[in-house]
């Protein structure tokens, strides 16, 4: 304890203690499974970062069935995770989903019973929240792992140290597999874009098998998102090196670029090519060359398909969040939006479609 701490009189904050301690329960033998359950009761991003626990699981545990209880509104997407069964979907009480209210609780204790019938042996909790800790408690599953934040230590048998917000998320997230005896090395988050083969055909038609390099110029804090001005400026750039354009967003923030964009219907918009949803967005992302967004979770979805990626961080928090998946991927951090522009943005984007330009030339 500091001598700060020591002069304040105060007790030790047990919460904060909780990051120091580890809570080991008992052995864990991941060949002997069955029932493995992933628990993401968290945002998009959240959720495609758990994908890369996947694949180390399923080849530590062969005999398992792994299933995922994810909010419903990332149900499409937590059905492109690969090794996964069944996906259980509800919206927790506690918490807001983006563009939604919080969740009915008569619906999340319906998913809770669900679950309860499910018999896992093991629950993994990529979730740090305490009341998804005491839900999965509750649905009566005797192995629960995760790392300890904000009391959830109390209702896990495995309560590892609290996630270092300055390292990768994934370094982090990967610890959770400690308690089973994985070793997971280097991790990178997939989808399993085979998945989409209907709506990737439908949407490479509708574009004319041309490629596109998608811009997403929005994410839920506008404060650190670069100004829609440089988006503007860094579509047209990237039209005057013959580039296909298709703008990411929903309605509401597709309406507002619109209004702002000079002949608008001589640009191609997300909203309009038929695909609706987390999936169809899925689709339109891995049909494009290239993907262009704040930090925010289509970035990670768009890596988590293998498409290159520039993730524009202003600030954010490039140092945890920044692109772990299977695609390449550039960064540009800046401490805020304000002096951010087209020509900060357009050679990390060059560089990455050259790169892909000469992979494609090679495999001829």
């Amino acid at each position: 304890m500091s001598a700060g701490n020591e002069s304040s009189g105060r007790a030790p904050d047990p919460v904060r203690s909780l990051r120091w301690r580890e809570k080991v329960g008992p052995p864990i033998d991941p060949a002997r499974l069955e029932r493995i359950l992933l628990v993401v009761l968290d945002n998009l991003g959240d959720l495609v970062f758990s994908s890369a626990l996947l694949d180390p699981i399923a080849r530590a545990a062969p005999r398992a069935r792994i299933d995922v209880w994810c909010k419903d509104y990332t149900e499409p997407i937590a059905r492109l995770l690969p090794r996964v069964g069944r996906v259980i979907a509800a919206d927790p009480f506690w918490d807001r989903a983006p563009g939604r209210g919080k969740g009915s609780f008569a619906t999340f204790v319906r998913s809770l019973a669900e679950v309860r019938r499910g018999r896992y042996e093991l629950a993994l909790l990529a979730s740090s929240q305490w009341r998804a800790a005491l839900a999965v408690r509750a649905a009566g599953i005797p192995l629960r792992v995760g790392l300890a934040r904000h009391r959830s230590a109390a209702w896990l048998t495995h309560a590892l140290p609290a996630a270092d917000v300055d390292r990768p998320v994934l370094a982090e997230l990967g610890r959770i597999l400690g308690p089973l005896g994985i070793a997971p090395g280097a991790l990178a988050y997939r989808l399993d874009a085979t998945l989409l083969a209907q709506p990737r055909a439908r949407i490479a038609e509708k574009l004319g098998h041309t490629a596109p390099v998608a811009l997403h110029a929005f994410a839920s804090k506008l404060g650190r998102c670069m100004h829609l001005d440089a988006w503007m400026d860094l579509a047209h750039a990237l039209r005057a090196d013959g580039r296909m354009v298709l703008w990411i967003g929903s309605p509401r923030e597709l309406a507002e670029l619109r209004a702002r964009l000079a002949n608008a219907e001589d640009w191609m918009w997300s909203d309009r090519l038929g695909e609706d949803g987390l999936q169809g967005l899925a689709a339109m992302l891995s049909e494009c060359a290239a993907f262009v967004g704040n930090d925010s979770g289509p970035l990670h979805v768009a890596g988590a398909l293998g498409v290159p990626c520039v993730g524009v961080f202003a600030p954010g928090q490039p140092e945890r969040t920044f692109p772990q998946g299977i695609g390449p991927w550039r960064l540009i951090a800046r401490p805020s939006p304000e002096g951010l522009g087209a020509s900060d943005v357009l050679p990390a984007v060059r560089a990455l479609l050259a790169e892909r330009d000469d992979d494609a030339h090679g495999s001829v």
